[in-house]
């Protein structure tokens, strides 16, 4: 048995006549031997199978997946105290609300999340999604006592089948089967697709899950005094659930020093990194800051904008590959023919404003 080698190839079985019922495929008569037509035509079956998969092929496809879960109430009929949601001529801001505890993310705060996520992918009209918090800090990052459950009503069936199917592909791909822990990572792949510029105004220092959501975000301006720490490896754990987020902002050799250490990094330091835009002295200023950005974001298209965030998600990290040669043609074909490019191409030659102009982008703050 020692001597078995399943890969050995039997040169003379290759040159034998094949037995009656075979199809032409010889075996050999050797113990544990493969012949070289038996590897051949192994070699030639799984080439096929793959080429019908063509998984290489594949157009990317970074959309949001939003059938997983079914929100409790709309931006105007707010129910969450532990979020606020503040909504203005082309913007919304979502303020984490829960002070005295620093911000931390429990049950509360990710169902309000989750709704107002949710919500914002299918409100078109607005243009910019403000982040901040109230009190001294940002966020201390997920609460210790929070379970990671926090889908507490009803679900439609058609959530629920979504559910259970993801579940399976969890398992299939040896995941967890924590259908919480799935929910968080589906929650924040939400929050880095919004079709929305997303902009985080950091109020205070930010802690674990909270820097990870900075990374989600598509500029964050911050208070100078701020610090930025990923601690878990100070426990005994590790950030997995929104390192992909991380390494994408700041690169793999910071992440690994940032996750590695779990030390506490200046706002100057996030900055040189890349997770930080824009330093500002108070949070005015940063306000200030915004009304800038939207005076600038009113000049874009929101669709526009919405595909140059599906673009640079689908190329992001990738190979350069047919298939995300395959992937850009695809998007510059959409964004060619879209209404919006032809009513830019029209309002240049004629010099007008362009429609998404005639509602500036209004700032509350």
């Amino acid at each position: 048995m020692a001597d078995w080698d399943p890969f050995a190839i039997d040169d003379s079985a290759a040159s034998a006549p094949a037995p009656p019922g075979t199809n032409g495929v010889a075996s050999s008569k050797k113990a544990g031997g493969v012949s070289k037509t038996e590897l051949d035509s192994i070699a030639d079956m799984v080439y096929k199978h793959l080429k019908t998969l063509r998984p290489w092929s594949k157009i990317i496809d970074p959309n949001a997946d939003l059938t997983w879960y079914h929100p409790s109430c709309s931006l105007e009929d707010w129910k969450h105290d532990q979020v606020k949601i503040e909504v203005g001529q082309g913007i919304a801001y979502v303020i984490f609300n829960r002070p005295n505890t620093n911000n931390e993310l429990d049950a509360g705060i990710y169902a309000a999340l989750a709704d107002a996520m949710v919500c914002l992918h299918s409100r078109k009209d607005l243009r910019c999604v403000v982040f901040s918090g109230e009190g001294k800090m940002f966020s201390g990052g997920t609460d210790p006592k929070f379970d990671g459950n926090f889908v507490r009503h009803a679900q439609p069936a058609r959530v629920e089948r979504s559910l259970a199917q993801l579940k399976e592909r969890a398992a299939r791909a040896g995941a967890t089967p924590d259908l919480g822990r799935l929910l968080q990572a589906k929650l924040w792949y939400t929050l880095a697709l919004l079709p929305q510029f997303t902009i985080a105004l950091v109020n205070g220092s930010a802690i674990g899950d909270a820097v990870g959501a900075l990374a989600c975000m598509d500029m964050v301006i911050s208070v100078k005094s701020a610090y930025f720490s990923l601690p878990e490896v100070r426990s005994g754990l590790v950030q997995c659930g929104l390192a992909p987020y991380i390494v994408a902002k700041v690169g793999a050799g910071m992440a690994k020093y940032m996750l590695g250490s779990g030390r506490a990094f200046s706002v100057e330091e996030m900055r040189r990194a890349g997770l930080i835009s824009e330093v500002v002295e108070t949070v005015q200023e940063g306000h200030q800051k915004i009304a800038e950005i939207c005076e600038v974001l009113t000049g874009c298209g929101p669709r526009s904008v919405e595909a140059s965030k599906q673009l640079i998600f689908g190329v992001g990290g990738q190979p350069i590959t047919e298939r995300v040669m395959f992937f850009t043609a695809a998007m510059l074909a959409k964004v060619t023919v879209s209404d919006e490019s032809k009513d830019g191409m029209v309002c240049v030659q004629m010099r007008k404003p362009k429609p998404w102009e005639e509602k500036p982008i209004t700032p509350l703050h």
